[in-house]
């Protein structure tokens, strides 16, 4: 995992540990004082604390590696509702070879697979980034996309790393409360 990836999702890592119920556990008692250490359902717990859905969502794609295909489904709906809703505000009209829905829900895919792998982010151009999308080049040139749907992916992004955002600081006080009442 390179140091972009660790430093974004520190506190993911506690969450990985033990996340399921036949994870094995080889952690000693706390402090030998004979209690047992936090467990999967100590940790799922603080999903349960955050405040949205949307923040619990990207935490599972993270934790579980972009595999929880509800989970990715609700994050880029939500993605794609940012979007249009933005783009009918704005009075875009639709583009001549794509459909406004369809591009929406491509670039949603692009923008989620690139926060939960910032690697991606260096290793394409932004013709690279309309190919991995999925939008071909006689669907819309790098020029158009830039200059009008552009911004609208940077409203995803700042929605998907505000979840982020949220989820670490949910989970960093959660583990917090935790620890504090395990010592008391």
């Amino acid at each position: 995992m390179s140091a972009a990836v660790t430093d974004k999702f520190e506190q993911f890592e506690w969450l990985t540990k033990g996340i399921t119920a036949k994870s094995p556990n080889f952690e000693p008692n706390v402090r030998g004082t004979g209690e047992q250490p936090l467990n999967y359902e100590d940790r799922l717990g603080a999903i349960a604390a955050m405040e949205t859905q949307l923040a619990k969502s990207v935490t599972a794609l993270i934790i579980f590696e972009g595999k929880c295909e509800s989970d990715y489904e609700y994050v880029r709906g939500h993605l794609v509702n940012i979007m249009l809703k933005n783009a009918v505000t704005d009075k875009k009209r639709e583009p001549e070879h794509i459909t406004m829905n369809h591009l929406a829900y491509l670039i949603a895919r692009m923008v989620i697979d690139f926060a939960l792998d910032p690697q991606l982010e260096a290793n394409f151009t932004a013709q690279g980034r309309l190919y991995y999308a999925g939008i071909n080049c006689h669907q819309m040139t790098v020029d158009n996309y830039r200059m009008t749907w552009k911004t609208y992916e940077r409203l995803m992004v700042m929605a998907i790393e505000s979840a982020i955002d949220e989820a670490s600081k949910a989970i960093e006080k959660y583990k917090k409360n935790t620890y504090k009442e395990l010592r008391a």
